[in-house]
C-alpha cells in the first residue's frame, strides 16, 4: 500500500499579533478545503517559538507537508533559520508565506498577495499540488561566530543603521517608520570606509577598499518595506547583488531616494551594483575578517530592540532583523530553501 501525503501544514505566528491570529483563522478554513490539517504554532518569545517549530518538525517530519510562516519579514526570517538547520540534517519541509505583518518585503517581490489571506493560501496548496520550486538563500558569518540565513538583503552600512533606528520605533508602521529613519540617518550622515572583498559569478575575486553609505548584498529586490535597491534581482540565479552608494553629501542623498522609489537609479554615478556569489565586508579599523562558525544557526532574540542596543556601531542586520558585528562574509546558497510560491 503507498505511502500516505503528509497532511499537516504548520501555521508558525507570533500570538500577540492579532494580524497574524486573524490571518491564520482564515487560512485555516481554505486548508481545510485543500484536505490539509492547519497546526497553529506560537509561542511567548522568538528563542521559544524557533525551538517549538525545530521540535515540531523533527517529531512530526513525515506528517508535515509545509511550514508557513504568517507575519512579516521577521516571521519569515525565523522560520527559514528552522528549515535551514534541519535541511542540513537531512530534514526536507517545504516553506510557505502568508503576508500579515509589517514589511512584507519577500511576499511582495514573489508575487504573494500582501492584503488577501485567502488567496495567499491558495498559493501555499498550489505550490503543494505542482513541482517543486526552491530559492537561494544568503548565508551570513558574523564576527562573533554567530551564523544565519536571510531570504532577502543584508544591509551593512548606512541602511543597517536604518534597520536598527526603525526597529526601536515600535509605534510606528512599516514603511512609515524606515522611511523616517532612513531620513534621520541620512541627516547625521557620516560615511564609512570599507575593504570588500568579492567573488563574482565567474570566479574572479575583487577586493577593493570603499568609502560608502548604503552598503548591502542582495537576493530579492527590496528592503524596508519596498524601497527597491535592484530593480532586476533574480532569487533563483545562484547570485547575489552587491549594492553600494558612495560618499554623498546629505541632501545629495535625499535626492537620490525618488530615484530608489521609481526604480531609476541604476545609471547614477554614485550607485554601484555587482554580480556576486560571496563577499566579505570589513570596516576599518576592525579585525581583518569575520569568524566563521559553519553549520550552525543562531536564532534571533525576542526582542530586537533590545538586541540593536546591545550590539557594537558596525551591525549587521538581514531580513530587517539584526544579525551580528561586522566584519562578515555572506555567500550565496543556491536552491537552498523549497517554497510554496
Amino acid at each position: 500500500m503507498a505511502a500516505q501525503r503528509p497532511r499537516d501544514i504548520l501555521l508558525v505566528r507570533n500570538g500577540d499579533s492579532p494580524l497574524a491570529r486573524q490571518a491564520c483563522d482564515r487560512a485555516r478554513g481554505i486548508f481545510h478545503a485543500g484536505g490539509y490539517n492547519a497546526v497553529f504554532l506560537d509561542a511567548p518569545s522568538a528563542t521559544e517559538l524557533s525551538e517549538a517549530l525545530t521540535d515540531t518538525v523533527r517529531s512530526r517530519a513525515a506528517h508535515v507537508a509545509a511550514v508557513v510562516a504568517v507575519g512579516g519579514d521577521g516571521m519569515a526570517h525565523l522560520v527559514l533559520q528552522v528549515l535551514h538547520e534541519v535541511g542540513q540534517q537531512g530534514v526536507d519541509v517545504a516553506f510557505g508565506l502568508i503576508p500579515a505583518g509589517s514589511g512584507n518585503d519577500l511576499a511582495r517581490f514573489c508575487g504573494i498577495p500582501t492584503r488577501d489571506t485567502e488567496r495567499a493560501a491558495g498559493r501555499v496548496l498550489r505550490g503543494l499540488e505542482t513541482p517543486s520550486q526552491h530559492m537561494d538563500l544568503l548565508a551570513v558569518d558574523c564576527a562573533d561566530g554567530s551564523s544565519h540565513v536571510c531570504a532577502t538583503t543584508v544591509c551593512l552600512g548606512l541602511d543597517a543603521r536604518v534597520n536598527a533606528r526603525a526597529n526601536r520605533w515600535t509605534q510606528i508602521r512599516v514603511p512609515a517608520k524606515y522611511a523616517v529613519a532612513l531620513v534621520w540617518e541620512i541627516m547625521r550622515l557620516t560615511s564609512r570606509d570599507y575593504t570588500i572583498d568579492y567573488t563574482r559569478p565567474d570566479g574572479a575575486r575583487r577586493v577593493a577598499d570603499r568609502r560608502a553609505t548604503f552598503l548591502s548584498v542582495a537576493n530579492t529586490s527590496s528592503y524596508g518595506g519596498g524601497l527597491t535597491i535592484v530593480p532586476r534581482a533574480d532569487h533563483r540565479d545562484g547570485r547575489a547583488e552587491l549594492f553600494a552608494v558612495s560618499d554623498a553629501r546629505p541632501l545629495r542623498l535625499l535626492f537620490l531616494l525618488p530615484r530608489l522609489l521609481l526604480k531609476t537609479h541604476e545609471n547614477l554615478a554614485e550607485i554601484a551594483l555587482e554580480p556576486v556569489t560571496s563577499v566579505t565586508v570589513v570596516p576599518h579599523g576592525t579585525s581583518s575578517g569575520p569568524t566563521v562558525a559553519h553549520g550552525t544557526v543562531t536564532r534571533s532574540t525576542s526582542d530586537p530592540e533590545t538586541r540593536t542596543e546591545k550590539l557594537p556601531p558596525h551591525v549587521a542586520h538581514g531580513d530587517g532583523e539584526p544579525l551580528g558585528p561586522l566584519p562578515v562574509r555572506v555567500r550565496i546558497l543556491p536552491a537552498a530553501v523549497r517554497v510554496l510560491f
